[in-house]
């Protein structure tokens, strides 16, 4: 077996992967190679993994008291051994991912673990968020395996749809029977790429996916605005989550809320760009409604405007 290589930075023992520790005592300086992981239920177990043992001289299996922190796996593992222990090395029996893969997980709420914590401020950044339209009476009226079915089907394409046309885009995350995707910057090619994942999705699900259930359909909006970007590490999990907040992310879901199947609400700024074909609702109920929305700035009160390519009544 080889040597476990030396850690730097935080060393996350206590996560669900299979984990050799080296550890020290702290009286004398012996070391002890250990094998840590947690089964399905929570469970920690610790066992002998001597490099020049061919079996283990000891596992143990405890239930901790509390969230398994560094701290607490490595007093378990000082219990277990007898006597206070301080960790020398760490090695995973993890997996490997190609660039591909860890590019795709920018843009993904989780992330592995780098030590580096984003906090980025985007002044123009353009969000889209989509629905789907009489989802609860979906849920009420089918069968578990039709919801399960079709549910899957929607967010699997979906996912498809975004990683082919909005290549470009920043960050995305499902929402249930909905999703956010966002470009940090709010260009032609990004606003391009977001209309041509609503238009696309949309042909999908009227022609194929909701064509057996014609009271489901999609509705979004489309806005341009401020939003901050941050991450952040959960405890001894060896990994980090991102996300958004700011206030497009609130304008995106309130204005999709008044988008009815098959329309694409935008904002008074994204339609300032040009680069957007619009309309005004005529809608008196959606005019009220959006009236009644709280937290909006008063130009987003203003008007209901409606996504209106050519082509499309």
């Amino acid at each position: 077996m080889e040597n476990n290589p030396e850690v730097s930075g935080p060393v996350g023992i206590a996560s669900f992967k299979t984990r050799l520790v080296v550890v020290e005592a702290v009286s004398d300086g012996k070391r002890d190679t250990v094998l840590v992981f947690f089964e399905n239920d929570g469970t920690m177990v610790i066992a002998d993994a001597d490099p020049d043992s061919e079996m283990p001289a000891f596992v143990d299996r405890r239930v901790l008291d509390a969230f398994p922190t560094d701290e607490l796996v490595l007093q378990a593992i000082s219990s277990v051994l007898g006597g206070e222990r301080r960790l020398v090395s760490i090695a995973d029996r993890g997996i490997e991912l190609d660039k591909s893969a860890l590019a795709g997980l920018k843009k993904m709420p989780v992330d592995i673990f780098d030590d580096v914590y984003l906090g980025e401020v985007h002044q123009n950044a353009l969000v889209l968020c989509v629905d789907v339209r009489n989802f609860s009476d979906f849920l009420c009226a089918n069968k578990e395996e039709d919801v399960f079915r079709l549910i899957k089907d929607f967010t699997s394409n979906l996912l498809s749809c975004v990683n082919q046309f909005g290549y470009g885009c920043s960050y995305y995350k499902l929402m249930g029977d909905g999703a956010i995707v966002i470009w940090d910057e709010t260009n032609e090619e990004n606003i391009a790429e977001a209309l041509l994942v609503f238009d696309s999705y949309i042909d999908f699900v009227n022609e194929e996916l909701f064509k057996s259930f014609p009271g489901l359909g999609l509705a979004g909006a489309l806005v341009a605005d401020q939003l901050f970007k941050y991450e952040i590490s959960a405890e001894a999990s060896q990994l980090k989550y991102r996300d958004y907040v700011g206030y497009g992310i609130n304008l995106a879901c309130r204005l999709q809320a008044l988008a009815r199947k098959d329309q694409l609400v935008v904002n008074r700024a994204l339609s300032r760009t040009g680069l957007v074909p619009f309309k005004a609702s005529d809608s008196l109920d959606s005019r009220s409604e959006l009236h009644s929305l709280k937290g909006l700035k008063r130009e987003d009160r203003e008007l209901v405007l409606l996504y209106a390519p050519a082509g499309r009544s």
